[in-house]
Protein backbone atom coordinates (compact mmCIF):
# COMPACT_ATOMS: atom_id res chain seq x y z
CA UNK A 1 0.00 0.00 0.00
CA UNK A 2 0.83 3.42 0.65
CA UNK A 3 2.13 3.36 4.23
CA UNK A 4 4.79 5.10 5.07
CA UNK A 5 7.07 3.09 7.94
CA UNK A 6 6.65 5.48 10.33
CA UNK A 7 2.97 5.20 9.90
CA UNK A 8 3.29 1.01 10.17
CA UNK A 9 5.47 1.24 12.83
CA UNK A 10 3.31 3.43 14.86
CA UNK A 11 0.19 0.74 14.20
CA UNK A 12 2.19 -1.59 15.29
CA UNK A 13 3.26 0.07 18.42
CA UNK A 14 -0.64 0.78 19.15
CA UNK A 15 -1.92 -2.44 18.29
CA UNK A 16 0.96 -3.74 21.22
CA UNK A 17 -0.32 -0.92 23.75
CA UNK A 18 -3.30 -2.37 22.75
CA UNK A 19 -3.04 -5.59 23.59
CA UNK A 20 -0.77 -4.82 26.61
CA UNK A 21 -4.31 -3.19 28.31
CA UNK A 22 -6.49 -5.77 27.13
CA UNK A 23 -6.75 -7.20 30.49
CA UNK A 24 -5.32 -4.41 32.82
CA UNK A 25 -5.33 -5.08 36.32
CA UNK A 26 -4.84 -1.72 39.23
CA UNK A 27 -1.65 -1.65 40.86
CA UNK A 28 -0.71 -4.92 39.37
CA UNK A 29 -0.01 -4.30 35.55
CA UNK A 30 -0.85 -5.79 32.54
CA UNK A 31 -1.02 -9.57 32.91
CA UNK A 32 -1.61 -10.81 29.62
CA UNK A 33 1.83 -10.14 28.91
CA UNK A 34 3.04 -11.18 32.76
CA UNK A 35 0.85 -14.51 32.32
CA UNK A 36 -0.59 -14.90 29.14
CA UNK A 37 2.14 -14.94 26.46
CA UNK A 38 5.23 -17.47 27.19
CA UNK A 39 8.04 -15.18 26.84
CA UNK A 40 9.22 -17.00 24.09
CA UNK A 41 6.22 -15.37 22.28
CA UNK A 42 6.79 -12.22 23.70
CA UNK A 43 10.12 -12.12 22.89
CA UNK A 44 9.78 -13.01 18.97
CA UNK A 45 6.55 -10.42 18.89
CA UNK A 46 8.89 -7.78 19.99
CA UNK A 47 11.90 -8.74 17.82
CA UNK A 48 10.00 -8.65 14.53
CA UNK A 49 9.07 -4.95 14.95
CA UNK A 50 11.99 -4.76 11.98
CA UNK A 51 10.40 -7.81 10.13
CA UNK A 52 6.77 -5.24 10.18
CA UNK A 53 9.07 -2.29 9.15
CA UNK A 54 9.91 -3.58 5.99
CA UNK A 55 6.03 -2.76 4.84
CA UNK A 56 6.84 0.42 4.16
CA UNK A 57 9.77 -0.40 1.68
CA UNK A 58 7.63 -1.03 -0.85
CA UNK A 59 8.14 -4.61 -0.68
CA UNK A 60 5.24 -6.59 -1.40
CA UNK A 61 3.00 -8.73 0.99
CA UNK A 62 5.21 -11.86 -0.49
CA UNK A 63 8.47 -10.21 0.25
CA UNK A 64 7.81 -9.38 3.84
CA UNK A 65 6.47 -12.32 4.69
CA UNK A 66 9.60 -14.40 3.29
CA UNK A 67 12.10 -12.18 4.86
CA UNK A 68 10.10 -12.87 8.07
CA UNK A 69 10.31 -16.71 7.60
CA UNK A 70 14.06 -16.39 6.87
CA UNK A 71 14.17 -14.03 9.77
CA UNK A 72 12.65 -17.09 12.30
CA UNK A 73 14.87 -19.90 10.55
CA UNK A 74 18.14 -17.81 11.17
CA UNK A 75 17.69 -16.79 14.80
CA UNK A 76 15.80 -20.10 15.61
CA UNK A 77 17.30 -21.85 18.84
CA UNK A 78 18.86 -24.42 18.68
CA UNK A 79 20.01 -23.58 15.34
CA UNK A 80 18.67 -25.01 12.24
CA UNK A 81 21.67 -24.35 10.06
CA UNK A 82 21.35 -22.08 6.83
CA UNK A 83 18.08 -21.07 5.74
CA UNK A 84 16.65 -24.09 2.99
CA UNK A 85 16.45 -23.51 -0.69
CA UNK A 86 14.77 -24.85 -3.79
CA UNK A 87 11.58 -27.08 -3.97
CA UNK A 88 10.05 -27.11 -0.39
CA UNK A 89 12.56 -24.72 1.44
CA UNK A 90 8.92 -22.14 2.11
CA UNK A 91 6.97 -25.19 3.80
CA UNK A 92 10.21 -25.96 5.68
CA UNK A 93 10.65 -22.79 6.85
CA UNK A 94 6.78 -22.13 7.40
CA UNK A 95 6.09 -25.19 9.52
CA UNK A 96 8.99 -24.24 11.58
CA UNK A 97 7.03 -21.38 12.34
CA UNK A 98 3.68 -22.64 13.15
CA UNK A 99 5.46 -25.49 15.27
CA UNK A 100 7.26 -23.35 17.65
CA UNK A 101 9.20 -25.42 20.40
CA UNK A 102 9.02 -28.70 18.72
CA UNK A 103 10.38 -27.14 15.03
CA UNK A 104 13.08 -29.66 15.07
CA UNK A 105 10.23 -32.76 15.30
CA UNK A 106 8.13 -31.59 12.82
CA UNK A 107 11.21 -30.82 10.67
CA UNK A 108 12.51 -34.60 10.97
CA UNK A 109 8.77 -35.51 9.97
CA UNK A 110 8.06 -33.60 7.13
CA UNK A 111 11.32 -35.63 5.73
CA UNK A 112 9.76 -38.78 6.35
CA UNK A 113 6.98 -37.80 5.01
CA UNK A 114 5.57 -40.50 1.62
CA UNK A 115 6.31 -38.18 -1.34
CA UNK A 116 2.64 -37.37 -2.43
CA UNK A 117 2.44 -35.51 1.22
CA UNK A 118 5.73 -33.78 1.35
CA UNK A 119 5.07 -32.81 -2.67
CA UNK A 120 1.24 -31.63 -1.50
CA UNK A 121 2.52 -29.60 1.65
CA UNK A 122 5.52 -28.08 -0.43
CA UNK A 123 3.17 -27.13 -3.17
CA UNK A 124 0.73 -25.66 -0.73
CA UNK A 125 2.38 -23.71 1.63
CA UNK A 126 4.12 -22.41 -0.76
CA UNK A 127 1.42 -20.50 -2.84
CA UNK A 128 1.00 -16.75 -1.72
CA UNK A 129 -2.79 -16.01 -2.66
CA UNK A 130 -1.33 -12.65 -4.04
CA UNK A 131 -2.13 -12.69 -7.94
CA UNK A 132 1.37 -11.71 -9.42
CA UNK A 133 3.74 -12.78 -6.66
CA UNK A 134 5.94 -15.33 -5.72
CA UNK A 135 9.06 -16.37 -3.36
CA UNK A 136 12.45 -16.08 -4.32
CA UNK A 137 13.48 -19.22 -2.42
CA UNK A 138 11.11 -21.63 -3.45
CA UNK A 139 9.77 -20.79 -7.17
CA UNK A 140 6.19 -22.68 -7.28
CA UNK A 141 6.26 -22.71 -10.71
CA UNK A 142 2.15 -23.29 -10.21
CA UNK A 143 0.56 -19.95 -9.04
CA UNK A 144 -2.30 -20.55 -9.41
CA UNK A 145 -4.67 -20.00 -6.50
CA UNK A 146 -6.64 -20.05 -3.76
CA UNK A 147 -3.96 -20.28 -0.94
CA UNK A 148 -5.55 -22.08 1.70
CA UNK A 149 -4.79 -20.69 5.50
CA UNK A 150 -5.29 -23.41 8.19
CA UNK A 151 -6.42 -21.03 11.00
CA UNK A 152 -5.45 -23.76 14.22
CA UNK A 153 -2.58 -25.61 12.00
CA UNK A 154 0.10 -24.04 14.43
CA UNK A 155 -1.89 -25.09 17.42
CA UNK A 156 -2.29 -28.46 15.95
CA UNK A 157 1.26 -28.81 15.25
CA UNK A 158 2.50 -27.87 18.20
CA UNK A 159 0.09 -30.23 20.17
CA UNK A 160 -0.39 -33.40 18.13
CA UNK A 161 2.99 -32.68 16.59
CA UNK A 162 4.58 -33.48 20.06
CA UNK A 163 3.04 -36.70 21.05
CA UNK A 164 2.96 -37.74 16.93
CA UNK A 165 4.75 -35.27 14.79
CA UNK A 166 4.78 -37.68 11.80
CA UNK A 167 0.91 -38.24 12.05
CA UNK A 168 0.36 -34.55 12.81
CA UNK A 169 2.66 -34.02 9.38
CA UNK A 170 0.17 -36.41 7.79
CA UNK A 171 -3.16 -35.04 8.87
CA UNK A 172 -2.30 -31.49 8.00
CA UNK A 173 -1.31 -33.02 4.02
CA UNK A 174 -4.84 -34.82 3.87
CA UNK A 175 -6.67 -31.69 5.22
CA UNK A 176 -5.27 -29.57 2.62
CA UNK A 177 -5.99 -32.45 0.04
CA UNK A 178 -9.56 -32.27 1.30
CA UNK A 179 -9.78 -28.16 1.14
CA UNK A 180 -8.39 -28.48 -2.52
CA UNK A 181 -10.55 -30.84 -3.41
CA UNK A 182 -13.27 -28.17 -1.80
CA UNK A 183 -11.49 -24.85 -3.77
CA UNK A 184 -10.00 -25.87 -6.81
CA UNK A 185 -7.00 -24.32 -8.26
CA UNK A 186 -7.75 -21.27 -10.85
CA UNK A 187 -5.76 -18.99 -12.82
CA UNK A 188 -8.15 -15.84 -11.97
CA UNK A 189 -9.02 -15.39 -8.89
CA UNK A 190 -11.00 -12.36 -8.67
Amino acid sequence: GNASQQDIAFYFVHWFTDLAGAVPTPLAGSEKFVLGFPLKVLSSFVSSFSIVGLLGNCQSETQVWESYLRWRWETHRPPLGPPPEGFGAIAKMRLVVMAQGNSKLILDAFSKLPEADRRLLSEELARTGCQGQSYTTDRLQDTRGPAILVYYGPAFLQKAGLLDPLGAMQVLAELLRQARAMWPLKTNLS
